[in-house]
């Protein structure tokens, strides 16, 4: 899924590098060396996104003997039913043709046909023709043209009128129509498409993959989102197998057949006695909707010897930010003299910080935010209501509401659906209501509304925490740069002057002032510099007021403007370059 920012000409970092998605594939190959089969659960957004093919297909074509099932073909590729026309003759029925077309005749009955048609005649029996024609007499056949056939309808309360008349006629059933059970009955199911790439029958696809004499087993790769609504046809795969519903009820639930094969494989595992390292294993990446819904669980207890991995905290802050890298270093050229390349890279960095705290694990949406948003803070909540727009995002009806901050391993069951639908998400170990919950979209056309006060509070909150992340180890340094340059700029003894201004001097360095002079914040140090305890030079002087104000924005969780954020900026390159 490596492609082309269009904007800005970078290449897109490959899902498969990134640290999270690099993790969760170590996870799964691991367990399947081990001889355990993967459940591999995903959203929904990654499904349409092609992440999630290209996640199975890392996972698959990690492994050195793989089988992967290919999905089944659509109902246009796989050929349309032969029409057969009707006769322009004289008769009022189907011409004579290659697959024993009907002809209207006296007896309304079926013409002698080259596949098996039936003939007009008073015997009993079948007639001699081409396919086996039927002759028409007492077994079975209608006696008189006029005549139509009984039907044995049953009694479901509802009146059917064909315009046939029913009198007189004694009930005459035919016998019923006998189908082979089993896999077989579905040709594009899924035990007959692992069948065909085994090169055996579907009733023995199973048995190949533990055959004692095979030699190295499988790893079966099922990418359970292509499997159609009860592909093998409501067949019951018997008992202690799985719940069915009986032949040809077609009433089953979404990926029964992705559970039998889980359950007839753990069967036949179980009666062959491989061991772990000899074992055929199952890779079934799937979304939720996918698959019936307690089958995660059991699998999870033991049904089969299954790991059941979920795409929950997979992504954390490295994946997003370097994801995003690639175009915010496509940014403006740092070559010009006039530049200042260490606040131009103070500020790339809080713009990356502030993208990822928004956007979370959504790679898209921060993708399209890095590229739609110019770095100012005015201009921050109008980018992403485009983003949102433009990018498939959860509605807020889709979140419930969240009762504890805390993410277990995998998502409970009162948040699995909204996290299939990218409502909840597991980000740095908390949870985490995705941005388009509380975040409206722009209108496609019309001017961008103005954000409630929740809106607006949300969005300080998560920039002022991308600042102090970016902000607060520059501070921290410039602070203690700082108080070595005023060790030389003191108008007082420095331990009259530590006991003076330090709020809360630490004990264990009583007996040495002057490293307790440099453990003074910087609020203390701007005290004793107002008092006239401490003479620092006008830009020293300046820096440390702009330390004092960064810092208390910052501890009230509100935002740096854009004209604070820049003067900042320069002002803590200037002092690098001057530090001694």
């Amino acid at each position: 899924m490596t492609r082309t920012e269009p904007r800005t000409g970078a290449r897109a970092v490959p899902p498969g590098d990134l640290p999270g998605v690099r993790a969760q594939l170590r996870g799964v190959t691991a367990d399947l060396a081990a001889g355990r089969n993967c459940l591999w659960l995903v959203t929904d957004a990654m499904v349409e996104s092609g992440l999630a093919d290209e996640l199975y297909r890392g996972a698959l074509f990690g492994t050195p003997v793989r089988v992967d099932v290919p999905p089944p073909p659509s109902p246009r590729a796989r050929g349309p039913e032969p029409k057969r026309e009707p006769a322009t003759g004289d008769g009022d029925g189907w011409a004579d043709g290659d697959a024993g077309a009907r002809a209207d005749g006296d007896a309304g009955v079926w013409a002698d046909g080259d596949a098996g048609a039936w003939a007009d005649g008073e015997g009993d029996g079948w007639a001699a023709g081409d396919g086996g024609a039927r002759a028409d007499g007492d077994a079975g056949a209608w006696a008189d043209g006029d005549d139509l056939p009984y039907l044995d309808l049953s009694d479901d309360g509802f009146d059917l009128d064909l315009g046939w008349s029913l009198d007189a006629r004694a009930p005459r059933v035919p016998a019923p129509r006998t189908e082979q059970p089993g896999p077989r009955h579905d040709p594009h199911g899924l035990l007959a498409r692992l069948a065909k790439e085994l090169s055996v029958d579907a009733d023995e696809a199973v048995a190949t993959l533990v055959d004692p004499g095979r030699g190295r087993r499988p790893v079966v790769g099922v990418r359970a989102w292509t499997e159609p609504d009860d592909h093998d046809g409501g067949t019951n795969p018997g008992p202690g197998i799985g719940p069915g519903t009986g032949p040809g009820t077609g009433t089953r639930p979404r990926g029964a057949a992705v559970e039998r094969l889980f359950r007839l494989l753990a069967a036949a595992v179980k009666d062959a006695g491989l061991p772990p390292g000899e074992r055929p294993r199952l890779l079934v990446v799937a979304r939720l909707r996918d698959l019936p819904e307690p089958l995660p669980d059991e699998l999870r207890h033991g049904l089969g010897d299954t790991a059941v991995h979920w795409w929950w905290g997979a992504l954390g802050r490295l994946d997003t930010a370097t994801a995003v890298a690639p175009i915010l270093d496509h940014g403006p050229d740092t070559s010009g003299r006039d530049r200042d390349p260490l606040a131009e890279r103070i500020r790339r960095a809080v713009r990356s910080e502030t993208v990822v705290e928004i956007c979370g694990p959504d790679l898209e949406l921060a993708r399209l935010l890095a590229l739609e948003w110019d770095g100012a803070q005015h201009t921050l909540g109008a980018a992403v209501g485009r983003c949102l727009a433009a990018a498939p995002a959860p509605v807020p009806s889709a979140c419930p509401p969240l009762r504890r901050i805390g993410a277990l391993l995998r998502p409970g069951a009162e948040l699995r659906q909204a996290w299939a639908a990218g409502a909840v998400v597991s980000w740095e170990g908390r949870l985490r209501a995705h941005v388009g919950v509380w975040h409206p979209a722009a209108p496609v056309d019309g001017p961008q509304p103005a954000p409630d006060g929740d809106v607006r509070a949300r969005l300080t909150a998560l920039v002022s925490q991308a600042q102090q992340r970016v902000l607060a180890p520059w501070i921290e340094e410039a602070r203690q740069r700082l108080a070595v340059r005023a060790l030389g700029h003191l108008n007082r003894p420095v331990a009259t002057l530590v006991a003076d201004y330090a709020d809360r001097p630490p004990a264990y360095l009583g007996g040495d002032p002057e490293r307790a002079f440099l453990e003074l914040q910087v609020g203390e140090l701007l005290r004793a510099h107002v008092s006239g305890a401490l003479a620092l030079p006008p830009r020293d002087a300046a820096l440390l007021r702009l330390l004092v104000t960064t810092r208390n924005v910052l501890a009230h969780r509100s935002v740096l403007y854009d004209r604070t954020l820049d003067e900042l900026c320069a002002e803590l390159s200037q002092a690098d370059l001057r530090a001694a």
